[in-house]
């Protein structure tokens, strides 16, 4: 790797320049390269001497530094918080009753006081998976999912947001915003009618036959989603999040 010189740098008054960052060509086969270079200010001038490949806390230094954030500040993280990443973050829900609301035809939305199931929900910016489990433990990668018996949610477990607005995936301060946009959402219609074990016909559930299902469960004061109303995805946790190890 050969030495690079330059010309004196602009003055800066912020602050005193410490390393610098250069990025080399691509070369005919050859992939390009990153490195990192100290500077030495002696004899007046500011030279770049010979430096190092740019690893990957070099990286996460660098763009904590353009972020603002101070990696010594420490906080604490949900205990339902079960994975995040640069852009993604996957937490679970655990299930209880709350209200449920549906568009209505004539006589406005519909609302009902439910047991919803143990949901997970994986988000990234502005966009929502969501899977529904049945045990009311942490779930682990090799737990089995199910699809989440809910309106608005395709057969993968995108959610259709329609109106509904989320905040900015910034942080754990942003989760509740993103399970509002499911919990106090009016469900207006079934995207995927094979995601409920009631009244199927051909595997499927009708919507007012879905509908059924919620009234017939809000009448009898459930408590609890019954576990046999859910319909398996076929597939574990870490599968559903890209995670699965690889032999």
């Amino acid at each position: 790797m050969s030495l690079i010189d330059c010309m004196a740098l602009p003055s800066i008054t912020t602050a005193r320049p410490t390393g610098a960052v250069v990025f080399h060509a691509q070369q005919q086969d050859r992939g390009g390269a990153i490195t990192y270079h100290p500077l030495d200010d002696a004899a007046g001038a500011t030279r770049i001497i010979p430096g190092r490949p740019l690893t990957v806390a070099d990286a996460r230094a660098l763009l904590e530094t353009l972020l603002g954030e101070r990696t010594s500040d420490l906080r604490w993280t949900p205990p339902n918080l079960l994975a995040s990443g640069d852009a993604a973050w996957v937490w679970s829900v655990p299930g209880r009753v709350r209200p449920m609301y549906f568009r209505g035809k004539k006589d406005g939305p519909i609302h009902l006081d439910v047991p919803w199931p143990t949901l997970v929900f994986a988000a990234t910016d502005g966009a929502i998976r969501l899977a529904a489990i049945k045990s009311r433990g942490r779930p682990t990668a090799r737990t089995p999912l199910f699809h989440a018996p809910l309106w608005n949610v395709d057969q993968d477990g995108r959610v259709c947001l329609g109106s509904a607005t989320v905040p900015p995936l910034d942080g754990v301060d942003a989760l509740p915003g993103y399970e509002r946009a499911i919990f106090d959402t009016l469900f207006s219609h079934g995207n995927f009618r094979g995601n409920l074990a009631y009244r199927q016909d051909r595997g499927e559930t009708s919507d007012r036959d879905h509908l059924r299902f919620w009234r017939e469960l809000a009448r009898a004061k459930a408590t609890r989603f019954p576990p046999a109303a859910l319909v398996p995805m076929g597939q574990r946790l870490a599968a559903w999040l890209g995670l699965e190890r690889r032999p």
